[in-house]
């Protein structure tokens, strides 16, 4: 199948990652094809032929799916990126901004040149009364991004979105879920050593923080902690790599309130030729982020 508007998206975790085409050319997404590798590929773990074995993953997914996709994008594991949450005067310009957060980067990182790390920055919330705006500031190791580049070229791709999972998998729920427009939710990416959670209201990320786990009980107890205690949420949704049934069972039983599992293919259709495929057959919550980067047009 041939498609003007096709794209992979990619999700490279700490321990697998997860793969997806999807075509956009109708107007509304459609899932060609989806595959998942265990793989350690980012971190101090990662082997020093990274390029070589997600290069290996890109065209073994191509050849197994006859993916006619030339683009790609990837969202990458939080807990390899650089995060860290400030207020800035709303007179800075980007320039001064990206300053700002390469000076942050060097009080955690003191022996890393600040340039090693490509800066972007989220706005959180304004606060017009004080002229100040909360930002969420991001980090990238230059490496990673090379790398990213590296295997993308050599499989025949063009490399576009690099984004963090768990904003992806955010953009996965405002495309599924267009009702989140009207409520109070926190979005939360489950991993097997770290949570990812935001507070989205009224369509707008508000706040967004990160916590180690070290057991599936300390996931379980710290997410019926939120649903306790964050006032006004109405709900909260989950995803991620580390999400099991069981999990998501025992999360629901200690939580206070409605805990959905984020489903990313409610309003993404599924190819006939896919819809017997044994890989549809995984949970796609574990796709959210994957399927989420794919969707982004900016």
């Amino acid at each position: 199948m041939t498609s003007r508007d096709s794209i992979i998206g990619l999700c490279i975790g700490s321990s697998s990652v997860q793969a997806v085409e999807l075509d956009r050319s109708e107007g509304t997404a459609t899932l060609l094809a989806l595959d998942e590798w265990p793989a350690t590929l980012l971190g101090d773990e990662a082997p020093a032929d990274a390029a070589d074995r997600l290069t290996a993953l890109l065209t073994g997914f191509l050849r197994a799916y006859d993916v006619r996709a030339r683009h790609i994008a990837v969202a990458l594991d939080s807990s390899h990126l650089f995060l860290t949450t400030l207020p800035a005067d709303t007179a800075l310009s980007r320039e001064e901004l990206q300053e700002q957060l390469h000076w942050e980067i060097a009080q955690y990182h003191p022996d890393v040149p600040p340039r090693e790390f490509i800066v972007d920055t989220h706005v959180l919330r304004e606060r017009p009364e004080a002229s100040v705006r909360d930002l969420l500031g991001v980090g990238v190791r230059r490496r990673i991004v090379d790398m990213l580049h590296r295997a993308s070229a050599r499989a025949g791709l063009e490399l576009g979105i690099v984004d963090l999972d768990h904003f992806s998998a955010e953009t996965a729920l405002r495309v599924n879920y267009p009702d989140t427009s009207d409520k109070v939710l926190a979005l939360v990416g489950i991993k097997e050593r770290r949570l990812d959670v935001s507070l989205i209201r009224r369509g707008t990320l508000e706040a967004y923080d990160f916590h180690a786990v070290g057991s599936n009980a300390e996931i379980v107890d710290h997410i019926g902690a939120i649903s306790r205690e964050t006032e006004g949420i109405y709900s909260i949704t989950v995803y991620g790599p580390h999400l099991e049934k069981f999990l998501l069972v025992e999360i629901r039983r200690e939580s206070s309130m409605l805990v959905e599992a984020l489903n990313p293919l409610r309003h993404v259709g599924v190819a006939p030729s896919l819809r017997l495929s044994e890989s549809l057959t995984a949970p796609s919550y574990r796709f959210a982020a994957a399927i989420g980067v794919a969707l982004r047009r900016d």
